[in-house]
This record gives structure tokens, sequence and C-alpha cells, in this order.
């Protein structure tokens, strides 16, 4: 059985307004694999499938027209990557949140998309139940990832860091210092639970909805976080979370 990782924390408090039916617009250069994400989803009554594309072109085209809350795509598509045409299909409609599908479990896709805050992620394998959460989750403001992709995007992460410390000549002192400090050591229960979502690729926006706190809040707690693991940014501070078995 498919294991997955959900958005931690109480309820979103955007649950009461999650849109009904969802708009998807499906993003595969596949025809069968098109055709196969229909079938899974025909009996959904409230996802709607709005449109579809089978090339990157269409897709941007698409998303400016129909304005689907979800985006359901693969990780690549006509030779573009997906990460690329994600950051494209926000930029023309900003609310549009994006599920990737693969076929892979290979790191140098599952890094890229969880440095680039992708919403939800499944292999093109998972069962129609699945899939169909997974959408209504991430309609609603959470992010769904299987397991393993998260586990696989983790590891490519710590070695990109541990890479870039080597080539920057880093003092043994300095570079151990970026993931050295145990989080749970230094962090009250509340700054732990943030540190959890900003691990997984979550804007201070998304958890202030989530923990019903205002953004200047998370924002704070979220620089006391970085001071106290003693890092410069939130991709360390989610390596920390990483490494120290926080995620």
């Amino acid at each position: 059985m498919n294991k997955i990782t959900l958005k931690p924390g109480k309820p979103s408090a955007r649950a009461g307004h999650c849109p009904s039916p969802v708009k998807i617009l499906l993003a595969d250069d596949h025809e069968v694999a098109r055709e196969g994400l229909r079938k899974m989803l025909r009996c959904e009554a409230d996802i709607e499938i709005v449109g579809e594309a089978d090339n990157a072109s269409d897709a941007i085209k698409l998303v400016q027209e129909l304005k689907p809350q979800v985006i359901v795509m693969d990780v690549t598509i006509s030779g573009m990557c997906g990460c690329e045409l994600s950051r494209q299909l926000k930029a023309v409609y900003p609310p549009a949140r994006v599920i990737f599908l693969t076929e892979y479990e290979a790191e140098q896709y599952t890094a890229e998309a969880l440095a680039n805050s992708i919403n939800g992620f499944l292999t093109k394998n998972s069962s129609p139940e699945l899939l169909s959460n997974t959408i209504r989750v991430v309609a609603c403001g959470g992010s769904v990832w299987q397991e393993k992709l998260l586990e696989n995007a983790s590891k490519k992460m710590v070695k990109a860091l541990n890479i870039r410390a080597e080539r920057q000549n880093l003092s043994s002192e300095h570079s151990s210092s970026a993931v050295s400090i145990v989080p749970q050591d230094v962090l009250s229960p509340r700054e732990l639970e943030i540190l959890i979502m900003v691990a997984r690729g979550y804007t201070n926006k998304e958890i202030s909805v989530n923990m019903d706190y205002a953004e200047i809040t998370i924002k704070k707690y979220v620089k006391s976080i970085l001071s106290k693991l003693n890092v410069s940014n939130r991709t360390l501070a989610g390596i920390a979370a990483v490494k120290f078995g926080l995620v």
C-alpha cells in the first residue's frame, strides 16, 4: 500500500472554502496517460476536468483561459521540465496548484519539485482513490507527497548541500554547523511544528492558514527557528529537519 505524507497540524482554516466541483486541467503529452486519468476520475462528482493539454504552450493558454484550481501534470511535457512549466503556469494564474504524476522515483525530479513547492507528487500507478483524494486536499490548500518520493527528494537536497559546501571550501566547523544542531534540543513544540511545514516546502502564508496565526507571527517564528538552528535560510532549516528525523 502506498504511504503518503500529509500536511501536519490541525485542519486548514480554508477547508470550508474548498471549491466544488474542483476544476482540474490535465497536462500530459501521452494520450494514453490522459485517457487513464479521465477513466479514474469520471465517477468523482466533485471533480471536473475542464481541459486537457498535450504540450506546454497549450497548457499555459488553457490555464489562463480556464483558471483551474488544480493542474495534474507529468514531470516532463514535450521536453520541458515540469517545474519550469509549473512556474510559467503560476505566472499566468497564481492561485493554481500543481500535482505531479510520474513513472519514476528519480531524485532529480523529486528534489527539484520539492525546491519549487509542488503541492502534490504521486506515481502514475497510484490508486484512483489516492489520486482523487490528493486532488481534494491540494484544492483545499494542503499538500500530499508519497513517502518514497519525499524521501528521495530530501536525500538529493542533502547531497546537493554537501557538494556545495565542499566546492566553496567551507571550514569543517562551518560546514558541520549548517545542519548539526538537533532541532528537538533547541526548539519549542510550536517551532518544531512550523519547521516540519517549512521542510515540506510551505510558504509563511500557507503555514499561517494551517495554524490560524497571522502571517507576520509565522514570519517571526521562522526567524527564531533559523537563529536557533544557526542556519541562514529555510532550505538549510529543512535539511536539518530531514537529517534529524522530523520529516
